[in-house]
């Protein structure tokens, strides 16, 4: 934890809750519960948003935290820090989507996000279902290289990122 620890102060963010992991019977199960228990806590607590980061979050910038704020639209159904496979129109939306590293989900979204079929990737779940995503552009948090709980090994997704603009300042 002292990787997350290091950018949670770099990007001042002082207000957050950690939750544990979920174990399934396959690591895609346990992120997919793992990120609906969240949201399941949002809506009871009758949150109009929440905020979602995964472990492994690495801003672009010591400001990429101001910024991913500041672009966050005021109508979404998703609204995402990047994406690594998806096409972006000229709005910044996306259909379908991989990656979700930090994003917003919308109260108006909770329920279909919690009806994501749970024994697939929740991103690819949630584009199945479909919604109003949204994606920061220039992305400003990235996954950092290192282990991946989804696939058990080291992962590298840099080469995902050529031709996509990263907020520098």
């Amino acid at each position: 934890m002292p990787l997350l620890s290091e950018e949670l102060k770099r990007q001042n963010i002082i207000n957050y809750t950690f939750w544990p992991a979920v174990y399934k019977k396959t690591a895609k199960e346990g992120i997919n519960a793992a990120h609906k228990q969240i949201v399941e806590y949002a809506k009871l607590a009758e949150f109009p948003e929440v905020l979602i980061a995964e472990d492994d979050f690495l801003g672009t910038h010591p400001d990429s935290f101001k910024f991913f704020l500041s672009q966050k639209p005021k109508k979404y159904d998703l609204y995402l820090s990047q994406v690594y496979l998806g096409e972006l129109d000229k709005a910044n939306k996306v259909k379908s989507f991989t990656g979700m590293t930090m994003y917003f989900v919308s109260e108006k979204y909770y329920d279909l996000f919690l009806s994501a079929d749970p024994q697939e990737h929740i991103d690819r779940a949630l584009s199945e279902i479909g919604g109003d995503f949204h994606v920061c552009n220039p992305f400003a948090f990235i996954q950092r290289n290192g282990f991946s709980s989804n696939t058990g090994k080291h992962e590298n997704y840099d080469s995902l990122l050529q031709n996509r603009k990263l907020f520098g300042g």
